[in-house]
């Protein structure tokens, strides 16, 4: 054998082993290098360039034609490729700017696809979210923008852009000073834009081996323009490596995408529900584009349950509006389900957009479907009623022009009709004639959802009230408690329903009463009889109703009075219970019920004295001899409730605290315990019974000598008390220790040895009483120190959050005089609870120390809404705005809480000029509907440059609510005193119905010096203008 051959043959240049060594030395050195973290450094390079390439592409193309969608782009286009080939024929140099315009017009789209796509994938994985932002999630401000826009259809319209754009800059540079640059077969003569076309096709078909179509199909060889020399090469380079960039992108998107989406949507209709509520949560992530396969989804399931059809709408509710037109085109599916969830989702998004296609629904051959749009128009019934009389905020141009509004335009499918309202009443009540009794509850419950808009239709409800089931009779007692109608046909319906045999429609017929208010008092008489059904709920309901309509009229009273004097006990003692349901409305029964005070049952006693209670010192001339009486009821339920009443009855009870003395004495500790709170309710008139409650604090009872102790506070006297104070402080029970150090925030001149007694208090180990002394000693003694160091240990060593919350508090009550808190404070604001958190910047705001504005800065991210709430208050109401927290302000306008939007913009307009970035965001803000957020954005505005946001300041001229239009005008006022539209905000301003409007705009007249007649002028010229305008023609 040769040996050589075997090992390796050196004079074969394509040796096998050479090859396989080649490798293994690559795959050496690649693991070295990866070991030495080299790979990794240029790894993280190369990321870095490919996402600031994606992101400054992005910025570009939304710079440029953001406002465009795929249609409007593709006009542009080949506007561009059009007019920079006919510039071309005379001019040869003119195609090289048309063909770059053309290549970064594409370019800077193609970007913006990989961009927004980068967007929906961390949507996707949620890190962000379009709406409803939860904890730990950023908005998705680019994808909620521009998701419509960017689109599969604008990355075709952006790769036709780049690829005449290449082909016409080639052409430009050829027919300028690249003409050596290219190889052209001899006798062709001079290529022309489809020969270079070609060329620019045909690097895109040979991007890499596996698509290198143009040589598979022996394409290039018949190509007429080659790239000869290095320039040329280099630009045919780029533009494959640009093409592969984002061939490769899209196909793993493409694949990505796909392949999570179809997992989640099998486990949606997974049996096992922890699957299924992890796909749940997950869908809406995927938004309009999980439309599509999730509703085929449907169609392929061979029966789906009640509940599935019902948990489907609320998940694909939180996906958002963007889903509304394809929604809107599924109503016409063949599928029933489909068709069914489709028109349950439209209605829970309101969308407008979609009612005439929702009634036209409304004789679908399947009940379901019906069923679902009766739902849907009374939602949309509702929400076009309740917002029918709110005028909507002047939307802005936008700070990319006037496209920005017609983008917004676009956005909606189709205009709502005319008169909504009157159209959803329409077919609702065509609906009340549905073969279905689930189609005719669901239009009766879409009536009762739209309210007084559907009065018309009460008549007809009425006329249905006796008919159907148990349900459809619940629906229209509902509806007409909410539509109301013609009083009289109205309450004589619900009144019939009261006396219905099933519980269910005499509670909604009650409940329904309660609904029309003080309309309803006629029916009094009625809802006396149902307070003496045999049914605790029927009893309950007209109660409630009886209290919200108004006192009992006589014959109410009588009524019930009879009620009481039945034969039956246990009637004698509901209309005792359902009299202390209604409280005070039913003062004019209280002599019935004293009467009851002696009633041979126990229980209609104890049920009679708890309803004296519950009505309170409106009885209490008839009722307080009764209540001493039954003070020495043989039972001591009676006795306890007893006591309970006079203590509700206030100073009207003077006269039993002899009875009250006693009771304290009483075997029964409830009993005991209502009498100490009685005397400590009565106050200063149960003086006398200051020796019996004093030995009442030293009750066997922690609950008598907490109350006994409570009492004493509330009649004063802090010498007299000092001892009794003092013994509790040290009780075992931890109840009289927190009564004490309550009822010494009840002394008005506490001596401080009583406080300093209290010092100990401050590391008790019963919770509640480490509450109350701090809230009292914050009060009483907060400037003392050692007050503040006892908080301050409470709310960093204590294991309980209300603790700390409680400390935190009473540290902010102190003020500015605990500023030796602060670092606690900021420590408990960044690590404690949410609740400890939320107090805790709360005390920093309000005491101001050193580290508040480091606080605030971390606030402004904090996971709880009400903690950046607080954080943003706290940076808005300080002296200056600290620079370190700009960007965290800048970042904050696009909080998901309007307040937090509010309170940054408002900081960022105390400064002396805005970031860029936050520019766009602001612009946002002034065409939000919170009048709040649109001032403040307004007043921020004002600092940015004049050319950037003059457009919509105009624009906020016709703001609806006047102090925004003031801020427009004084921005637009500053630019110039000729602004018409400006100084006439102004001048109205100065006539508003509001004294700080008009203070606002004199201010502004007055810093415009002598420009004032200037704007005087502009106003006149202006208001000519109009009128000349107005001023019909001559006729010839």
């Amino acid at each position: 054998m040769d040996v050589s051959r075997w090992i390796v043959d050196l004079e074969h240049v394509r040796t096998s082993y050479l090859l396989l060594g080649t490798l293994a030395f690559g795959g050496i050195a690649a693991g070295v290098l990866l070991k030495l973290g080299v790979v990794g450094w240029v790894l993280r390079v190369f990321g870095l360039i490919v996402r600031t390439c994606v992101e400054l592409g992005f910025r570009t193309w939304e710079a440029i034609l953001g406002w465009a969608s795929w249609e409007h782009f593709l006009a542009i286009a080949l506007a561009l490729l059009v007019g920079g080939e006919a510039a071309g024929l005379g001019f040869p140099a003119a195609r090289i700017p048309c063909g770059l315009a053309l290549i970064v017009i594409g370019a800077s789209a193609c970007f913006a696809y990989m961009f927004i796509d980068r967007e929906r994938n961390e949507v996707e994985r949620g890190y962000k979210s379009i709406h409803n932002v939860q904890k730990g999630q950023r908005p998705a401000e680019h994808l909620k923008r521009h998701g419509r826009q960017v689109r599969i259809p604008l990355l075709i319209c952006a790769s036709f852009a780049a690829i005449t754009g290449f082909a016409m800059l080639n052409q430009g540079l050829y027919e300028t000073a690249g003409r050596s640059w290219y190889a052209v077969p001899e006798g062709v003569g001079t290529p022309g834009f489809v020969d270079f076309l070609a060329f620019a096709v045909t690097l895109v078909m040979n991007l890499v081996d596996v698509l290198d179509v143009a040589r598979t199909h022996h394409i290039l060889g018949a190509q007429t323009v080659v790239a000869a020399a290095p320039p040329a090469k280099a630009l045919a380079a780029g533009f494959k490596v640009f093409f592969t960039f984002v061939l490769l992108h899209q196909v793993f998107a493409s694949l990505r995408q796909g392949k999570v989406l179809a997992e989640t949507i099998a486990d949606f209709w997974s049996p096992h529900e922890p699957i299924h509520e992890r796909a749940r949560s997950t869908l809406p992530v995927f938004g309009v584009m999980a439309i599509d396969p999730l509703l085929r989804s449907v169609r392929s399931a061979a029966s789906l349950t009640q509940e599935q059809r019902d948990r489907l709408p609320l998940v694909m509710e939180t996906m958002g509006p963007a889903i509304i037109p394809s929604l809107a085109r599924h109503l016409k599916d063949p599928h029933e389900h489909v068709r069914e969830i489709s028109a349950a989702v439209l209605g829970r998004l309101h969308a407008m957009e979609a009612l005439d296609r929702l009634i036209a629904l409304i004789d679908d051959r399947s009940d379901p479907v019906r069923e679902a749009v009766a739902e849907a128009l009374g939602r949309l019934g509702e929400h076009a009623a309740t917002s029918a009389r709110k005028p909507a905020p002047a939307r802005p141009s936008g700070w990319r022009g006037r496209w920005f509004t017609r983008s917004l335009v676009a956005a909606r499918a189709v205009a709502p009709p005319r008169s909504p309202v009157e159209s959803i009443v329409a077919a609702l009540g065509a609906a009340l004639g549905d073969e279905s009794t689930a189609v005719r509850i669901a239009a009766v419950a879409g009536l009762g959802m739209v309210g007084d808009a559907a009065s018309p239709t009460a008549p007809r409800l009425i006329a249905l009230s006796m008919e159907g089931d148990e349900t459809f009779r619940c629906e229209i007692a509902r509806a007409l408690g909410t539509i109301g109608g013609e009083a009289g046909p109205t309450l004589d319906a619900l009144v019939a329903l009261l006396a219905d045999p099933a519980a269910d429609v005499k509670c909604a017929a009650a409940k329904a009463l309660g609904s029309l208010g003080e309309a309803a008092k006629p029916a009094v008489s009625a809802l006396a009889e149902a307070l003496q059904d045999r049914e605790e709920v029927v009893r309950e309901a007209a109660a409630e109703t009886v209290a919200r309509i108004g006192p009992l009229d006589e014959a109410a009273a009588d009524s019930l009075a009879e009620g009481l004097a039945s034969p039956d006990t246990e009637v004698r003692a509901q209309t005792a219970q359902a009299l202390g349901a209604i409280g005070a409305a039913a003062e004019e029964v209280a002599p019935a019920l004293v009467e009851a005070l002696d009633d041979d049952s126990d229980r209609v006693r104890a049920e009679a004295v708890e309803a004296i209670g519950k009505i309170g010192e409106g009885a209490a001339e008839v009722a307080v001899p009764g209540l001493v009486r039954s003070l020495d009821d043989e039972d001591a339920a009676v006795v306890a409730l007893a006591a309970e009443a006079l203590g509700r009855m206030g100073d009207a009870a003077a006269d039993s605290v002899p009875a009250l003395i006693e009771a304290l004495g009483h075997l029964n500790v409830r009993a005991r315990l209502n009498a100490a709170e009685a005397l400590g309710a009565i106050g200063v008139a149960a003086a006398p019974a200051r020796e019996a409650l004093e030995r009442a604090a030293e009750d066997e009872d922690g609950g008598v000598r907490a109350a006994a102790v409570l009492a004493l506070g509330r009649l004063g006297g802090p010498a007299r008390i000092r001892g009794v104070l003092l013994r509790s402080f040290a009780d075992d029970d931890p109840a009289p220790r927190a009564a004490a150090v309550v009822a010494v925030g009840f002394l008005e001149d506490a001596d401080p040895s009583t406080l300093q007694a209290m010092r100990p208090l401050l590391d008790d180990p019963n919770d509640q009483v480490k509450i109350e002394v701090a809230r009292v000693l914050s009060r009483l003694a907060g400037e003392a120190e050692w007050v503040v160091e006892g908080l301050c240990r409470q709310l960093l060593d204590d294991d309980g959050p209300h603790v700390q919350a409680s400390a935190a508090l009473a540290l902010g009550k102190i003020g500015p005089t605990a500023a030796a808190a602060g670092e606690a404070l900021v420590r408990a604001a960044q690590t404690g609870s949410a609740e400890v958190r939320e107090q805790a910047m709360r005390a920093v705001a309000m005491i101001r120390p050193p580290e508040a504005a480091a606080a605030f800065a971390v606030g402004l991210s904090d996971a709880s809404e009400e903690v950046r709430i607080l954080a943003s208050a706290g940076l808005l109401n300080g002296e200056a705005v600290p620079p370190e927290v700009v960007p965290s302000l800048v970042e904050a306008l696009s909080d998901p809480e309007v307040r937090v939007r509010a309170n940054s913009a408002g900081c960022l307009a105390r400064l002396e000029a805005i970031p860029a970035d936050a520019v766009p965001a602001l612009i946002e803000g002034v065409a939000d509907p919170n009048d709040a957020l649109r001032l403040n954005a307004a007043r921020a505005l004002k600092l940015a440059p004049a050319d950037v946001v003059a457009e919509v300041m105009e624009h906020l001229t016709a703001d609806p609510n006047a102090r925004v239009r003031l801020e427009a005008a004084r921005a637009l006022l500053h630019q110039g005193a000729g602004n018409a539209a400006a100084g006439s905000v102004l001048l109205d301003a100065m006539a508003d119905a509001s004294p700080r409007v008009r203070e606002e705009a004199l201010d502004i007249f007055e810093a415009l010096g002598d420009d004032g007649g200037t704007v005087l002028e502009a106003v006149r010229e202006g208001a000519s203008g109009d009128a000349n305008a107005e001023e019909p023609s001559a006729t010839p």
